[in-house]
C-alpha cells in the first residue's frame, strides 16, 4: 500500500513539474490552441516581462505589426506573421480616420467590422487546428489596448491575457514623483480628451466637478488640438496648476520631458512637432515633496 502511495505521490510530482515547465504543450495536447494576448510594454524588451517575451517564443504563429517585429525579432525567430492587426484599423483608402468625411465614416465603419471579423475567423480556425496564437499588444492591454477589437470576439475560454507594463509607469518613472499620496490629492484620473471634453455642453459639468478636486490627471492622445485643450482645461483649473509631458516614454533614444502649466501648455505644446507618442499629466504632484505633504501629521 506504501508503495503504490510513493508511486501516486511521484506521479503528481512529475505533473506539476511538466506543467510548469511545458505549461503550452501541456495547453496543446488538450486538442485546441489558444488566444494569447501578450502585452509588450511601451518600448521593446526593455520593457516588456519576462513572462511575455517566454510566451512569444513559446506562440506557434503570430500577429504583430512591422514595428513589433522588428522589435521582438530575436523571440518572434522564425514563426510565422498572420497579419499586421492594426492595417485598416485606423485608416480608410490611404487616409487617417480623423480626416475622413461624413459619408467616407460610415463606410469606413463597415469596411473595418468586414476586416476584423474575417482576421479573427483565420485566428479561430488555427485554434481549432491546435495553434497557439499571440498577438502582440502595446503597453498595458487593457488599458487603451486596441487589441479589444479582436479580443471581444472569443470565448474567454479561448484567451489568454499576458499583462504589460503601459507607459505611464515608464512616464511616472520619467517624472520621478509620487502622483499618489500627493498633498490632498484624492484619486488619480486616466482618461483621454476626447472621452472628457467631446461629448457637448455636460463635459463643461463634469469639468466643473473634477475641479473641486483638483486630481492628479493622466490624459491620453491629448497632443492632437493643444491650444484648444487647454483654453478648455483653463476654464476649470487654476493657471499656475503644473502641467508636463512624456514623450516616447520607455524609449531611452527618445524619452523626453516638457514642462509648464496650464497657463502656458498649450502653447509649448502647440510649437512642438509631436502630435501622439506623448503622455500628459496635470496635478500639484509636479512639484515640491507630494508625498510627504500628504502623510506628514
Amino acid at each position: 500500500m506504501k508503495r503504490i502511495e510513493r508511486i501516486f505521490f511521484i506521479a503528481i510530482i512529475v505533473g506539476v513539474v511538466v506543467g510548469f515547465v511545458f505549461p503550452f504543450q501541456i495547453i496543446a495536447a488538450w486538442g485546441r490552441g489558444h488566444f494569447y494576448i501578450i502585452g509588450t510594454g511601451p518600448a521593446g524588451p526593455q520593457t516588456a516581462t519576462l513572462q511575455a517575451l517566454n510566451t512569444i517564443k513559446q506562440m506557434d504563429v503570430v500577429v504583430a505589426p512591422e514595428q513589433h517585429i522588428k522589435l521582438f525579432a530575436e523571440y518572434i525567430g522564425d514563426k510565422p506573421v498572420l497579419f499586421d492587426p492594426w492595417k485598416g484599423f485606423w485608416d480608410y483608402k490611404g487616409k487617417g480616420y480623423r480626416e475622413l468625411t461624413d459619408k467616407e465614416i460610415a463606410m469606413f465603419k463597415v469596411e473595418r467590422i468586414q476586416l476584423r471579423d474575417e482576421r479573427v475567423k483565420q485566428i479561430k480556425r488555427l485554434l481549432k487546428e491546435g495553434k497557439n496564437v499571440g498577438i502582440l499588444d502595446f503597453g498595458n492591454p487593457c488599458l487603451f489596448g486596441p487589441s479589444h477589437w479582436y479580443i471581444e470576439e472569443f470565448d474567454s475560454a479561448d484567451l489568454v491575457i499576458i499583462p504589460g507594463m503601459g507607459c505611464d509607469a515608464a512616464a511616472m518613472a520619467a517624472l520621478g514623483k509620487s502622483t499618489i499620496p500627493a498633498y490632498d490629492a484624492r484619486f488619480v484620473m486616466q482618461t483621454a480628451p476626447m472621452f472628457l471634453m467631446d461629448q457637448g455642453t455636460k463635459d463643461a459639468e463634469i469639468l466643473k466637478d473634477l475641479g473641486k478636486y483638483q486630481p492628479t490627471m493622466i490624459l491620453y492622445m491629448a497632443l492632437r488640438n493643444p491650444k484648444k485643450l487647454f483654453a478648455v482645461l483653463g476654464e476649470t483649473f487654476p493657471s499656475d496648476m503644473p502641467c508636463a509631458v512624456v514623450f516616447w516614454a520607455g524609449h531611452p533614444d527618445r524619452q523626453r520631458i516638457i514642462r509648464g502649466t496650464v497657463a502656458d501648455m498649450g502653447e509649448k505644446l502647440s510649437n512642438d512637432e509631436e502630435r501622439f507618442m506623448g503622455l500628459l499629466f496635470i496635478g500639484r504632484f509636479l512639484e515640491g515633496k507630494p508625498y510627504a505633504a500628504a502623510v506628514k501629521p
